[in-house]
C-alpha cells in the first residue's frame, strides 16, 4: 500500500476539486455583494474570498505539475 504522503493528486480529482472551490467563491462573492461593506460579515467574507482565490493558485499548480511557490514579496508579504 502506498503511503499518503507518496501519491499524487489524479488530474481528474483535481479538476472536480477546482470546481467546487470555483462555484463556492462565486457564492462567496455574491454574499460579498449583498452585506454592506461596513458589517462584521463582510470582513468575515474578505479573507474567505481570499483563501478560496490562494486554493484556486495552489491547484492550478498542481495541475500543470509545477506545484505552488509564493514569490518573494507577493502581496506586501516577506
Amino acid at each position: 500500500m502506498v503511503r499518503r504522503t507518496q501519491r499524487s493528486l489524479h488530474s481528474s480529482k483535481i479538476e472536480e476539486i477546482q470546481k467546487e472551490v470555483k462555484d463556492f467563491q462565486w457564492k462567496v462573492r455574491r454574499w460579498h455583494a449583498e452585506v454592506p461593506i461596513s458589517s462584521t460579515v463582510y470582513i468575515g467574507l474578505d479573507p474567505l474570498n481570499h483563501c478560496l482565490s490562494l486554493m484556486t493558485r495552489i491547484l492550478n499548480g498542481e495541475k500543470e505539475g509545477t506545484g505552488y511557490s509564493r514569490p518573494f514579496g507577493a502581496n506586501g508579504m516577506q
